[in-house]
């Protein structure tokens, strides 16, 4: 299989000539023998045929459910098997309709429509893909760089083809079987899903003894393609492909929460699952699992409240009644009106006034005007200034007690107990200054007076 690999990839690159594409061909036809041998065939597995026949003649055991969910996962793997070769053969003519249609049955079906088919919109596939697919399939094979196949490669597409039906008519019979059972055998997990994807996932997880082990983390991507030898030719896995992205519970959220949701049904879907290897044939579970995710994501989708502008409460224009006693006298002696501005705003009739300026305007001293000498100086009334009171707390007589102490204890010098008259008095001299004088008077004396003569200023030898 590797050989053949490789030898379409040169194929499809196009580099090597006529001669080189035939030797290609020919070693296509010699490797077919041993890629036959490599896809399973449902009608040579003996025992797969047999379990058919028991489903067939005894559809009402139950015993036959884990043997069937083990067959599920073995045809689910001969399906990718057979999907990768299928690829492989159709390479050389459509290299881009692997990464354009992903789904193995859906590709089956558009590699029999096409076959060797020059212009594809004389094709229909209509039948099995979206008008979406169509128009870039349409665009992708108007441009691809493929080749026409031969006999043997075409008849090989066929025998594919052929098996790939046959794989899926067998899975859609047990999963049919299995169906059927789900409400008795797994009952929450029929209630959570449906009991078609509840059939699927047993199938793909091999039972319910095996999706117990799982998490919740891991069942997200229970069913999707994942990232092996086929990941050159079917792309990177995707969250979308799994089969609890299928349900009806995801599908039928906005595209922005689907991802949101297959994390809570996960997370339930785990917990159905314990709940059916755990209990009997119970489903209040699962319903009550179903009804919470319901009706989290409609909490989701309902819209965010708008601001409510809410209205200004009645002025209360009412004067209140403020009480009384030492605390309020004491704030309203602190921000009382002084003497000085009860004078200011006092108004002064039979006043002179000037005839410009603020005295025109009424903007006077009141009675705080000049005085009647025209000295120009405001009358200094005698006022008795009035100490602020303070709360009388423990801290505040804690911390005046404090202040007096600093007080006591605070000598800078300047501090005395003489008392001055008008005859007597104190004058401060600076001794520095004083000596300062006197050696300024000395050198006057020794180098610039009259009898000085002349002298040299050089240091005496000893």
């Amino acid at each position: 299989a590797d050989t053949l690999l490789d030898d379409l990839d040169s194929e499809s690159e196009g580099e090597e000539n006529h001669e080189e594409e035939n030797g290609s061909v020919e070693g296509v036809t010699t490797t077919e023998t041993n890629v036959k041998t490599n896809i399973y065939s449902p009608l040579s597995d003996s025992s797969l045929q047999k379990h058919l026949q028991k489903i067939r003649g005894h559809p009402d055991h139950n015993e036959l459910i884990v043997p069937t969910n083990r067959f599920l996962l073995k045809l689910g793997q001969a399906i990718e098997e057979a999907h990768l070769e299928l690829i492989a053969t159709y390479e050389p003519k459509f290299p881009e309709l692997a990464d354009l249609v992903t789904d193995p049955f859906h590709y089956q079906q558009a590699v029999s429509t096409i076959g060797n088919e020059v212009d594809i919109t004389k094709v229909d596939l209509s039948s099995f893909l979206t008008p979406n697919q169509i128009i870039t399939i349409s665009v992708a094979g108007s441009t691809t760089s493929g080749r026409q196949l031969n006999e043997d490669e075409l008849s090989r597409l066929h025998e594919i083809g052929s098996i790939i039906s046959l794989i899926k008519s067998h899975q859609e019979e047990l999963q049919t079987f299995v169906q059927m059972r789900m409400k008795d055998w797994a009952p929450n997990t029929s209630a959570l899903l449906g009991e078609a994807l509840a059939a699927k996932l047993m199938g793909a997880g091999g039972g319910l003894q095996e999706l117990s082990k799982i998490p919740a983390c891991n069942l997200e991507v229970v069913g999707q393609a994942t990232k092996g030898a086929a990941s050159r030719h079917v792309g990177s896995s995707s969250r979308e492909s799994s089969l609890l992205y299928q349900s009806e519970l995801v599908q039928l959220c906005p595209s922005k929460f689907r991802r949101k949701a297959v994390k809570v049904v996960a997370a339930k879907v785990a917990l159905a699952i314990r709940c059916d290897l755990a209990s009997g044939k119970d489903s209040s579970s699962g319903q009550a699992f179903r009804s919470s995710i319901q009706e989290k994501i409609q909490q989701w989708q309902t819209p965010d409240k708008a601001p409510v502008l809410k209205a200004l409460p009645k002025p209360d224009l009412t004067v209140k009644k403020r009480r009384g006693g030492k605390r309020m006298r004491r704030l309203k002696e602190r921000f009382e009106e002084t003497e000085l501005m009860k004078q200011a705003n006092t108004r002064a009739f039979s006043a002179q006034a000037g005839e410009y300026g603020d005295d025109a305007m009424g903007l006077t001293l009141g009675m705080l005007d000049s005085s009647t000498d025209g000295t120009g100086k405001l009358r200094k009334g005698a006022r008795e200034m009035k100490r602020m009171r303070h709360a009388n707390t423990k801290a505040s007589r804690k911390r005046q007690a404090q202040l007096a102490v600093a007080a006591s204890s605070n000598k800078s010098g300047l501090a005395s107990s003489m008392v001055f008259t008008p005859v007597q008095g104190m004058e401060l001299v600076n001794p520095q200054q004083q000596s300062r004088a006197a050696a300024v008077e000395k050198a006057n004396r020794q180098w610039f007076s009259k009898n000085a003569g002349f002298q040299s200023a050089l240091p005496k030898d000893a």
